[in-house]
């Protein structure tokens, strides 16, 4: 099987469209979880609706690589929207259709005749958007990497260093034997807190990405392709074309929303966002809210509390620790926001990752 492969140069992509859907798009989301069973809901003023549901495998070795697999199906036609870390992403799909983007990449993954997969560098934090449909169900792996996992074992002035240093690159694989083979008995382990299962998972996984940096590292530097400036560019995943889009719109609140994620930890209110959008307040509201589905305030309220979950996932901050980093003084009032959010307290966070 041939490998296709394609490194994109956004500096040098100069025409922009954006990509478009016209279903209603949000950006709370949130996953719940039982035992592994998950569901993506989405949470409106006064209501939450149920968007993908499924069992599904999770798993995160602490300060390094995380995964996340198995078969969903989408309940409604959607778009969700959220934000991507810098890292390098893998995404291999086994059965079904998957349509997902970072900024101004757009990837239409089609596994129905035959598996498909991509190896994606973020240089640097995105937008993530996903259009769902009704009825469509798939079988994916995602695995994430931290850059700095890699770059501490990679060679200087390698292919696979030159992938690391191109935002949005994006590769190709080729789905051998090998790399199917691994992703099957992945998607088939168990997440209980057996020690031995956790060691067998890991390998099972470190193998595959070892896998998929042969074939970085393996192919020729000449044969990396660049990204002309076309609006509709075919980018060959599996066996439809692929096109790749790009978002790019003036005053676009994916700016604005870069610049949210930059400054969490300072007073983020609508006349210091207003001024950095350059924008009456009104209209930074109203553009916010059709973009997102939600007003600005909410989305950074909902991020604080995102942040301050992750951080009592770790372990080694307090309750009030991270209610203050959040934003707020009394952490009881904390507790009742997180617990409006997420389902539950606080002090069961250990409980559900």
């Amino acid at each position: 099987m041939q490998i296709h492969h394609i490194l994109i140069r956004s500096q040098q992509i100069k025409m922009t469209q954006k990509i478009t859907s016209p279903y209603q798009k949000n950006a709370l989301i949130r996953w719940m979880k039982n035992d592994n069973d998950w569901t993506l809901v989405s949470d409106k003023t006064d209501v939450s609706e149920k968007l993908i549901e499924g069992e599904l495998l999770y798993y995160a070795v602490k300060n390094s690589y995380s995964l996340n697999g198995g078969t969903t199906r989408e309940l409604t036609n959607y778009q969700v929207i959220s934000t991507a870390k810098k890292s390098l992403i893998l995404v291999i799909l086994l059965e079904g259709r998957l349509d997902f983007g970072y900024d101004d990449r757009r990837f239409v993954l089609d596994a129905r005749v035959q598996p498909v997969g991509v190896f994606v560098n973020l240089a640097r934090p995105v937008i993530f958007r996903r259009v769902l449909r009704k009825g469509n169900t798939l079988t994916k792996l995602n695995v994430v990497l931290p850059t700095e996992w890699i770059c501490e074992r990679a060679k200087p002035n390698t292919n696979l260093d030159a992938f690391i240093n191109q935002h949005k690159a994006s590769f190709n694989l080729d789905l051998n034997n090998e790399v199917l083979s691994l992703v099957t008995d992945i998607l088939c382990q168990k997440t209980s807190g057996d020690l031995l299962e956790k060691i067998n998972l890991e390998i099972l996984t470190q193998k595959l990405i070892m896998e998929v940096l042969k074939q970085v590292i393996a192919t020729e530097s000449t044969d990396l392709g660049i990204l002309k400036k076309e609006l509709n560019t075919d980018v060959n995943v599996g066996t439809k074309n692929v096109k790749a889009k790009i978002i790019k719109e003036k005053n676009s609140t994916d700016d604005l929303i870069r610049y949210i994620e930059d400054n969490l930890d300072r007073e983020l209110s609508a006349k210091v966002l207003s001024e950095y959008m350059a924008m009456s307040e009104s209209n930074l509201q109203r553009k916010f809210k059709h973009s997102l589905g939600c007003n600005v305030q909410g989305y950074i309220r909902r991020r604080r509390l995102e942040i301050a979950r992750q951080q009592l996932e770790k372990g080694i901050f307090s309750i009030a620790e991270v209610a203050y980093s959040a934003g707020y003084k009394h952490p009881s009032n904390f507790t009742n926001a997180f617990k409006k959010t997420f389902g539950y307290p606080p002090t069961e966070v250990s409980l559900y990752r």
